[in-house]
């Protein structure tokens, strides 16, 4: 997305020396109280009236020495109340460490001054929802980096934290297709684009300059009922797309991959049961790639292994010594790695997936001896002995052979998991987005 540039400031150190009446139709700087002294960046979002929020940050740093304040200004030609939500961040990740607000007309030409006094906030673990814009509900997370986080969720909701504020991506109608579809999975890949897919056959792809393009499927046999796209992987040129078709009972039936052609810039997509080594149409939730000839797809009693342009699918086992007897079961999430006994999966009713050298085996205890009972839904890591995996009241940390539950301060129909260096970001289907610093 284009980069932003700190017109808070800008603003802020004109008016500030030319003095009040010369700053154009209106300029309100806001004196700040009780600023943190960690703060790294100040960013405020405001609106008149009933207006959508806009926002502005700047660079602690940039702030005046002795009386911080931001320069914000409203929208040219609109009087009426200004509303201004201020935050104080540090280190580039969404949990507040101050926040205030105030209320000021706007009217009058040049600079009109206001204060707000900023409260502190405990910071991390922390719900990182206190600026007023529109978190997506149902969401899904992709997280490159502590400022490059992407959310999406029911009724074309895109948002994305660039490390000082939020900011909400109206993706245009032309791109979205037929009604607002509910996106299903979110991915960034090396060359700064970032991969949506959803509902209503929709692919979405976001280039590093903001740029958003529908991305075509072809498809040899195009079935009759919608097709639901949950799943979406992305590297280097190279992209899978994972979903099912829903009937008009809106049951999942089949499963669906597809392999993005740069040439053609389309996804082609192939019903499972129609790949040479795959016997099982059902449905596919998630894919995840070691590299782009060595990817899983797991869904509905189907995990499939491509390697070397080859695929097989491969199954779960309920004896890990004989590896005999076959268990099915719903797995909804991946980690994706070269050595199999370092690939993890999750599913239904508390069960985690691992290899334990001779075959898939699957178990629903925890470090503590406690059994998980519901279902684990996403999967993230930040290198393959440091797994997070999430679920209907359900947090874990996974390094050892048995994952330790992580005991956040409240719990919460958690359905996506994205981890960076520092800490990870969980996100439930009601748009709260919790994030946590994480030692190594």
């Amino acid at each position: 997305m284009p980069k932003h540039v700190g017109i808070g400031s800008a603003v802020l150190g004109l008016c500030l020396a030319v003095g009040s009446g010369s700053c154009g139709e209106h300029v309100v700087v806001v004196d700040l109280v009780n600023l943190a002294a960690e703060a790294t960046t100040v960013s405020a979002y405001y609106r008149i009236d009933d207006d959508s929020y806009r926002a502005s940050t700047v660079p602690s740093g940039q702030l005046p020495s002795g009386s911080p304040a931001i320069g914000i200004r409203p929208p040219a030609s609109r009087d009426g109340t200004l509303n201004v939500h201020v935050l104080a961040y540090k280190s580039n990740v969404p949990c507040a460490i101050n926040k205030g607000s105030t209320d000021v007309g706007v009217g009058a030409s040049g600079k009109i001054s206001a204060t707000t006094v900023l409260d502190p906030v405990a910071y991390s673990p922390c719900s990182a929802n206190d600026a007023p814009i529109r978190y997506p509900v149902d969401a899904k997370v992709w997280a490159g980096a502590p400022n490059n986080v992407w959310i999406v969720g029911k009724d074309a909701a895109v948002l994305r934290w660039d490390g000082a504020v939020f900011r909400e991506v109206n993706l245009p109608a032309a791109v979205l297709g037929a009604g607002k579809p509910t996106w299903r999975a979110v991915h960034g890949d090396s060359q700064g684009n970032v991969w949506i897919s959803g509902d209503n056959e929709s692919v979405v792809r976001i280039s590093a300059s903001g740029d958003a393009t529908r991305i075509p499927i072809q498809i040899a046999m195009k079935p009759t009922d919608p097709l639901s796209f949950w799943g979406v992987y992305a590297e280097s040129g190279a992209a899978w797309i994972v979903g099912t078709r829903i009937n008009s009972t809106a049951d999942l039936v089949g499963g669906y991959l597809g392999k993005y052609d740069s040439a053609t810039n389309k996804f082609v997509l192939t019903e499972t049961d129609g790949i040479a080594g795959v016997i099982d149409s059902n449905p596919l939730f998630d894919v995840d790639c070691s590299s782009n000839t060595d990817c899983w797809f797991v869904g509905r009693d189907l995990i499939i292994h491509y390697a070397n342009n080859i695929y097989k699918q491969e199954y779960i086992y309920t004896d890990d010594m004989t590896c005999s007897s076959q268990s099915g079961m719903e797995v909804r999430s991946v980690y994706a790695n070269s050595t199999l006994s370092l690939i993890k999966m999750v599913g239904e009713a508390g069960h985690f997936v691992f290899h334990n050298g001779k075959c898939f085996n699957t178990a629903t205890q925890d470090s503590m001896g406690t059994t998980i009972l519901n279902d684990l839904v996403s999967i993230g890591a930040r290198g393959p002995k440091d797994i997070f995996f999430v679920g209907s009241n359900a947090l874990y940390r996974w390094r050892n052979a048995v994952p330790d539950p992580i005991f956040a301060q409240e719990l919460g129909p958690w359905q996506s998991v994205a981890v960076v260096p520092g800490g990870f970001f969980a996100l439930s289907q009601t748009g709260r987005i919790f994030y946590a610093d994480v030692a190594p």
